[in-house]
Formats: structure tokens, sequence, C-alpha cells
């Protein structure tokens, strides 16, 4: 599946119980990401009088961007049997320019040919063709009343890339991460229309994105479904009434996940504050805060101070304050590079100056060879304590460190899975700990991706997901995490002009003022976080949109992770 350029245009153009409306569960609702005001109306016509069959198809496509009333423009060019049974909803195909209309041997039958660029499943799942590709479709008409009618489409709508631009947004669907602390976000496209509660509900009941499944996890259980099509909405308050099956065997701890995962999902629609969970129509009860229960972190952060290189030790950087890291044994004879910093304790890793050592230290400050290697990458540490490389030796090797390895044993290798056979030039852990960003190439061509870390019961890291590949308009090969759904990349240059690019997970980016000389950048997720960048000139802070010499003499700067 792959995040385009496209949908970077988005924003150019929901027998028990009473449940408490207000108590001890809840949780606060992060800044909304799509439009569903429904503050714009495509208003298209209808079908004339004698039009002809090319008129009708023609007609049939214009009105696909017209959602509101259940298409029912769309449904008007439509045989009266088959404008019953037609799902609009159940696919979109989005073309790059006019469609080819073909009148085939066969009376009434006739052939749509469009270059298809992408496509959105019914569950808000988008994926980019990679190379644009002819897609053909039969529409079969028939008259009815003397009118011809189209008695035969598949289900779903066609429309252009610019329509698509303005009906479709991005919402972020919420799953949680293995331990229940984070709530991730998993970006879906749907058509703003009425209606839009349920479909948001129903494609967060069908699970997560193939690119974070086993990776996340959803309070609802499989066979969850709603009870009936429609979520209504009330002076801000959405009702989803479920099926039986979704609270069988729910403990309280499990229906309060399912409430808290369902009001952070259904909170980006912007007509919906408060959200009820019912079966049969009767309120569910969620009961005094359960056990384990804890408000989920939606826009993880990490702490302002970077960790850099200075006189051949770790030091802390903060805007141009450099400090040792005070009680780390003397590292100098390593030579130390390309340092680490852990975001939930006081821990740290580094590189030796041939890449071909990880050390970790712990809190006391006494580093420990943690693994060894050829052309190791940069080290990050994630939420956990593990600590990540990868060497590139001709074979790709993700190594995992956990921060206790009297406990949880040593380094151990993981399944690299579909990077086995890339050349790795980046990998970083996200904020929750259940992603990592991984810039590599792979059969010549260098790709930008996401993919999930597959964890078993006990946190260790087994493996990741197929990912979900970022679409670039600079060259990458390093990369950073800036939030806990957008990333900064790169490629280093001594000589040149470099110029990164900030690509968010809802389609949208930001190129960056570029800077000549830039070898390095340190982003890091939280509010106000500066983006830092390296020359052989010095460190520099974005300040707006430009750069700014900094006085601080350090090198190979990194936020926590």
């Amino acid at each position: 599946m792959v995040l385009s350029a496209l949908v970077a245009v988005l924003l150019v153009l929901t027998g028990c119980a009473s449940i408490p409306t207000s108590g001890p569960v809840g949780t606060s609702a992060p800044e909304a990401a799509g439009q569903s005001d429904f503050d714009y109306a495509f208003d298209p016509p209808g079908p004339t009088e004698d039009a002809s069959p090319q008129q009708i198809i023609e007609g049939f496509l214009r009105a696909g961007i017209a959602p509101q009333d259940d298409y029912s423009v769309a449904r008007e060019y439509l045989a009266a049997e088959l404008s019953r049974e037609w799902r609009a909803a159940d696919q979109t195909t989005v073309y790059a320019s006019e469609p080819n209309i073909v009148e085939n041997v066969e009376k009434g039958s006739y052939t749509v040919e469009v270059s298809e660029t992408s496509s959105i499943d019914e569950y808000g799942l988008l994926t980019r063709k990679e190379k644009q590709t002819t897609k053909s479709v039969d529409f079969e008409l028939t008259k009815e009343d003397g009118q011809w009618r189209l008695s035969k489409v598949p289900n779903g709508t066609m429309m252009e890339e610019g329509s698509f631009a303005i009906v479709f947004s991005a919402y972020p669907l919420y799953f949680y991460d293995s331990t229940n602390t984070y709530a991730v976000a998993d970006y879906r496209w749907f058509a703003t229309r009425q209606g839009l509660s349920a479909t948001v509900t129903a494609a967060l009941l069908a699970g997560p994105a193939p690119y974070l499944r086993n990776a996340v996890g959803s309070a609802f259980p499989e066979g969850s479904e709603l009870a009936r099509a429609s979520v209504p909405v009330e002076s801000k308050r959405a009702t989803v009434d479920l099926n039986e099956a979704t609270f069988t065997d729910a403990t309280e701890l499990q229906r309060q996940l399912m409430q808290q995962q369902i009001q952070l999902t259904l909170s980006q629609i912007q007509n919906v504050n408060t959200v009820t969970m019912t079966v049969a129509q009767r309120a569910v009860s969620l009961g005094s805060v359960a056990e384990g229960f804890t408000k989920a972190i939606v826009d993880a952060s990490v702490p302002n101070t970077q960790i850099a290189i200075a006189n051949k030790s770790l030091v802390f950087y903060q805007g141009n304050g450099v400090v040792r890291v005070g009680g780390v044994q003397d590292i100098s004879a390593y030579k130390p590079r390309d340092p680490a910093m852990s975001p939930a304790d006081n821990r740290f890793a580094f590189l030796n100056g041939k890449r071909t050592q990880l050390f970790t230290v712990d809190e006391s400050g006494v580093a420990h060879e943690a693994t060894s290697g050829q052309n190791l990458l940069r080290p990050s540490i994630d939420v956990h304590g593990w600590t990540w490389t990868v060497g590139n030796d001709g074979r790709t090797r993700v190594r995992a460190t956990p921060s206790d390895t009297k406990k949880d044993g040593p380094s151990r290798q993981v399944n690299a899975g579909w990077m086995s056979n890339a050349d790795v030039t980046s990998l970083r852990v996200s904020p929750d700990g259940a992603r990592a960003l991984v810039i590599a190439k792979i059969k010549g061509k260098t790709g930008v991706y996401i993919t999930g870390i597959i964890r078993d019961s006990e946190g260790v890291p087994r493996g990741f997901t197929d990912p979900l590949e970022l679409d670039a308009s600079v060259p990458a090969e390093q990369g950073v995490w800036n939030s806990s759904n957008s990333v900064v990349v790169m490629k280093p240059s001594k000589t040149k002009a470099v110029q990164a690019e900030e690509i968010s997970l809802d389609g949208t980016t930001k190129e960056l003022e570029p800077l000549l000389g830039m070898t390095n950048i340190s982003a890091g997720p939280g509010d106000q976080r500066t983006v830092y960048a390296e020359t052989p000139d010095g460190v520099y802070s974005q300040v707006f949109s430009t750069w700014k010499k900094r006085e601080g003499k350090a090198s190979q700067l990194a936020y926590p992770g």
C-alpha cells in the first residue's frame, strides 16, 4: 500500500444497565484531522430527457462526486432495481484523465476505460498504483419508460484526481499499542457525507490496516459489528449500537478500552463530541475505572534535550547549551559516534568510530558492548527500552537489545522480513514503539517506509509487518520522527544544498528550506520541538522557515528515541 502525492492535495480544497454520561472513564480528544461540516455540496444534474447512452454514462460518472443523500443523483441514472442495490461506498477508483467510453458490438453494452492512479476500498484503505494502469469497466444499459438507464455497473464510484481531493478527507482510526498505553493512528480516506460516523465505525471494527496488523490491537473482538447501518448523532452525541457478540465475554476493562477507542476515533468528526455504546439500543455499563485502565496517550512526546557528541564524550544539547552527560565512564577510546538516548529513562547508546560495535550505557553509566557487525546504523532506543540497529554486511541484519540484558537476555536478531534483501540506510522506532520508519533501497529503488513492529506477549520484538510506503519528493537516506504521525527525511551531503521534507501519514507534505552541506537532521515529537541540522560549519536550528546558526559546539545531535 502506498501513500501518494495525490493525497497531499487533500488539504487544498462520529441487556445492560445504563452507561454514565460522565464519569471516571474518558479521553482527551486530539485535534480533528478531517472535515465533516458538510460545508460544500456538489449539485450535478440528473439525467435529461432522451439522453443518449453515452450521456447517461458521462452523467453517472459526474454524479459520483456528489455523496449527499447516499449518492441520490447518481442513482437517478440507474435502472430501478440496480438503483436499490448499488453500493456506492464499496470502492472508489481515482483516475488521471478523461474517461474513454467505448461502444461494444452488443446493443447497450459499453466499456469505460480510465487511467487509474489509486483506489480506496470500503474501509478507507488507499492503494496507489506505482504506474498508471488502464482500468476497463463494463457498463450495460436498458430502456425504462423509453429512457436509457444503466442496468449493470460495478459497485463503487469513479472520479478524477482533483475531485477526489475535494470529496475525500483523511480520518484517523485509533488502535492500541501492545501495552494499551498509546493510541496509534491508522489514517483512512472517506467521502465527507452524511453517514460518515457509521462508515468510520465500521472501518474501526474491521481492524487495522495491513501494515499495522499484529503490531497494534483493538479492544473490539473479532466479530464485532454495528447492529444497524447508522450511527445517529444528536447534540454532538453519537450512539453506536453494536451486536451482542461484541460484549459477550467483555470484561469491565475491555468495555472501557472499547469506549476510549471509539471515542478517540469518532471525535475526529467535527459534529461528534461524545459517544455512547449500546447493545439492543440499551446503554452499555462501563462501571468504575477498572484496574489496568489508563487514559491512552495520543500524541506521544519526548524530552526536549538532545544527545550529541563533543570531545569524544556524550553530551546533552539544548538551545545553545552543551553539557557533558554526568556519571558515564570514559568512552573516548571507542571514538563514539551516532549517539541515542532513551525516551523513558537515563540510558544511552552509541556506535564505535568504525561502526562495527554497538554499545549501550546503563543507568549506572557503564558501557556494554551490545552487538557487533559491519556498517551498523545509528541506534534507536524505543519507549520499551529496546535498542535497535541494523547491520549491512551483504545481508540485512536487524538487532534489538533489551534494557536489562541480565533479566531479558542478550541482543537478538529480529526477523527482517521484507527488509532481508534491502540496503537499509535508516531505522527509527516511533514514539509509541509500535512502528518503525525505515529508509531502504530495494531492487535499485530507494523508498521511505512505515512498518509495524510485531512483539510477542512479553513485548519482545519478533518481526515486522509488510510496510506502508510514503511518497517522498526529495532524495532520502536519513529519517527521523517529528511527531507520532509524521517524519522528516533527507539525503546528507557535505557540499550540496540539501532539502529535507516533512511527510505526514495523513498524506500532507512540507518541504523545509534547503541548507548547504546538511549532514544530519534532528527532530523530535512534542509541542514546539525545534528542528536542528548540522553542516561542516556547525549546528543550525529552524526558526520559522529559515535556518539559524547555533553557538553550541557538538555533533550528531538526536532527540530521544
